[in-house]
């Protein structure tokens, strides 16, 4: 007989009330693993396969409407870059609500919280998987932008100005995957993928219509608003107090509901 022992953990595992038999001494599931089958997931259905593809195609049309209507002095690589990366930064959290809400949409919960019944460990694969996506995301608009620029240079005589320092790609790299947590924060805390997509564009955009309206929100919000907040970032012109602004705003938008949608999931019935 085997001589592991049986013992009850209370780390969010449970299929029903957070607490799950195990047997001591079993390896769990490696972590890379776990990422591996995220990073899967997040092609394998139709859904992320045809978001993936319209963000291909917007980001095409972006660059070829700016070559073809924007003036020959504005054509610099930070302009193609804005190019590249805005339509990223839009859709690409959608990508990271529908790992995050996953496990429900698909009905995959049961199977894939039976095979890891610690969930914190499949949700932090889940984030890690979206950041990695936001960082070769971020590298491909350097590089669309790059292309775009030279092809500017060659067909319209732009002036083609490169930058000079990295500060505004690393900033576009930052708050690529933000963004991008922000959407599986959202997803983990309303778990519908269709209340959550709502949600992420709604929310914000009511927001910002208050600090643009409402004098007491008008001086708060470079503390509550992201886009306030991030504006500086993709300039590549933070200060000390621009990044208290970027801390605060996204601790609210994306630590708060990731914390708590974690803690929900830890405790929810899985069916």
């Amino acid at each position: 007989m085997s001589t592991a022992t049986t013992h009850a953990r209370t780390d969010g595992g449970g299929a029903g009330h957070g607490t799950v038999a195990t047997t001591g001494g079993r390896p769990g599931i490696p972590f890379g693993r776990l990422l591996h089958v995220e990073l899967r997931k997040l092609v394998d259905t139709a859904s992320g396969r045809w978001l993936l593809i319209t963000i291909g195609l917007v980001t095409a049309a972006a660059i070829g409407l700016v070559l073809v209507f924007a003036e020959r002095e504005s054509l610099t690589f930070m302009t193609f870059l804005g190019a590249t990366s805005t339509p990223l930064m839009l859709l690409l959290p959608v990508l990271g609500i529908l790992t995050a809400t996953s496990e429900f949409s698909q009905r995959t919960g049961l199977v894939s919280f039976t095979q890891e019944p610690r969930r914190l460990r499949v949700v932090a694969a889940k984030a890690v998987a979206a950041c990695l996506v936001a960082v070769l995301a971020v590298a491909l608009a350097v590089a669309l932008a790059a292309a775009a620029n030279g092809l500017a240079m060659a067909i319209k005589d732009a002036p083609g100005t490169w930058p000079t320092e990295w500060a505004p790609i690393g900033g576009v790299l930052l708050a690529m995957i933000l963004s991008v947590l922000q959407g599986v924060a959202f997803g983990l805390l309303i778990v519908v993928p269709g209340a959550a997509i709502a949600a992420f564009f709604i929310l914000p955009t009511v927001l910002t219509i208050l600090t643009a309206s409402v004098a007491w929100f008008r001086d708060a919000a470079p503390w509550i608003d992201t886009s306030r907040s991030t504006a500086p970032l993709l300039s590549g012109e933070m200060t000390g107090t621009d990044w208290q602004h970027l801390a605060t705003s996204y601790g609210l938008w994306v630590l708060l509901p990731l914390v708590v949608g974690s803690a929900l999931l830890a405790r929810r019935e899985i069916k």
